[in-house]
This record gives structure tokens, sequence and C-alpha cells, in this order.
């Protein structure tokens, strides 16, 4: 249905997220946000200059409406954190349709810098090496942003399938067994997995 005749960048940008939601990132063109808009294409352009422009908006806005978690808190440990940060920008991903895509396309390619600094320094503070706590960062972004995309395009449900067959029997068993415990149990597995791993990496607390 389209909204009423308003066109500042903030209702372009709501309009985007929801024309995402009803018809995804594939469909999802600048027709359409107008439409929705009950404006006429060109009248976009008066704040954004192509598509790509408002698909960085559009991801901007998503994680600043749901990624909360990105600080440390006083007298967290260092794991916690980044576990907490991680299921945090995963919430911001799935709340909208393509999420994980939207972010790994379009969102911003720097962190904003105060929020930057405060967990470079949090982690620097836990015995990481400057480089190795921007790493960390990264590792553990990317990780969230794979996994979650996998989710969101899965065709079978995330579901591992083998051939029914009798040597495969076991593999049958277990791939249930994983499809039943969930994605949310297996995003924990393998965040754990490797937020334990960048341990390695740290030096003694300073």
């Amino acid at each position: 249905m389209p909204q009423q005749r308003r066109t500042d960048r903030g209702a372009i940008v709501a309009a985007t997220i929801a024309v995402l939601d009803e018809r995804g990132l594939d469909r999802l063109s600048l027709h359409a946000i107008a439409a929705r808009l009950g404006v006429r294409q060109p009248a976009l352009y008066h704040h954004f200059k192509d598509k790509d422009a408002v698909l960085t908006a559009a991801a901007a806005e998503v994680l600043d409406r749901h990624h909360t978690e990105r600080l440390p808190r006083p007298d967290e440990d260092w794991p916690a954190f980044l576990v907490r940060n991680a299921h945090s920008l995963r919430r911001a991903m799935l709340a909208v349709r393509d999420g994980a895509r939207l972010v790994a396309l379009a969102g911003p390619r720097a962190p904003e810098l105060g929020n930057a600094i405060a967990q470079v320094t949090f982690l620097e503070r836990h015995g990481f090496d400057g480089p190795d706590a921007i790493l960390a960062y990264v590792a553990v972004s990317r990780y969230t942003i794979g996994a979650t995309l996998e989710q969101q395009t899965a065709r079978d449900g995330s579901a591992i399938t083998f051939p029914d067959s009798p040597e495969a029997a076991h593999l049958l068993d277990l791939a249930g067994r994983v499809h039943k415990l969930g994605p949310d149990h297996e995003f924990r597995t393998g965040l754990d997995a490797l937020v334990r791993g960048l341990a390695t990496n740290r030096k003694e607390d300073r």
C-alpha cells in the first residue's frame, strides 16, 4: 500500500526496508520503493544518487535498529563480549528478509569510529595486540554474516543430506539429530569454537 507522499531520507530508507521484507533483495527496485511512497522514481534521486546508495543506507538502518549490543560492559570478559556482539549482529540480520545479504553487499564498509575505538581498546586491554584485536572482530563478523547468510538462503532448511543407503545410515541419523538441534544451536557451536581459538592470539592481561 502506498504511503503518504514523503520523500525525505528517513522515509525512503523505511520504505526500502518494508519493500525488502515484502519482495526480497532480488526483486527490490527503486520503482517499487517509489511506488510504496506514492511518488515517481526520480524523486528518490534528490536524496540518493543510485540504488547502491539506498541499499547502503538501508543496511545501516537495519544495524542501527537491531544490532544493539556493540559495546563491552564494565567488567565483562572478552569471550562473553565477542559472543554477545555476534549474537546481536545475527539478530539484526535475521530481523529483515535477506538481511545477511543486504549487510554483506551494502553494509557500512567502515565501523562507527567511537564503537571501533572502544572495541579494539577493550581487546588490547585483555591481551590482544592491535592487529590481532582487529582480526578477531573481522573473524567473528565474517563467521556471523556467513552463517546467517546460509541460514537465510538455504533451500532445504539447512538440513545435511546423504544418499539413503545402508552405508549412510549412521550419517543420516546424525544429520537428523543435528537438524533437530536447530540453527541457533549450530551457530552457537561454531561461534564458541571460533572464540576459543582466538585465545591463542592473546597474551597476558595488561
